[in-house]
């Protein structure tokens, strides 16, 4: 019994440890705002809410990843292709999927 409870407090404590998912919209205010408006609405580049937002994942995670829209298309400079980048929280490392889709899922309550 003791050895149960135990293991039941050191899955409680595991499953509390681990990383919580990433904030899209902290992502997107520190990454992305700058262009494309505060709530991803258009600025200097184009609106993503609405828009880039109703993308399929890959597509999305393509252009952020890779500069290619959803016609297969380059898009406009000077959005980074953010594959040979990081974001501002990632120290040298590309954005994961994880961060990717919650951006789009911030861009998607946005419209």
């Amino acid at each position: 019994m003791k050895c149960a409870f135990l293991t039941f407090i050191a899955l409680l404590t595991c499953s509390s440890a681990m990383a919580s998912p990433p904030d899209g919209e902290t992502l997107f205010q520190d990454n992305c705002m700058v262009c494309h408006g505060p709530r991803g609405t258009g600025g200097s580049a184009p609106k993503l809410a609405g828009d880039a937002s109703e993308w399929k994942s890959k597509v999305f995670e393509r252009a952020v990843l890779s500069g290619i829209d959803d016609h297969g298309k380059p898009l406009k400079a000077p959005m980074p292709h953010w594959a040979n980048a990081s974001f501002k929280s990632d120290n040298g490392v590309k954005p994961s999927k994880l961060e990717i889709d919650a951006i789009q899922k911030y861009l998607h309550q946005q419209k």
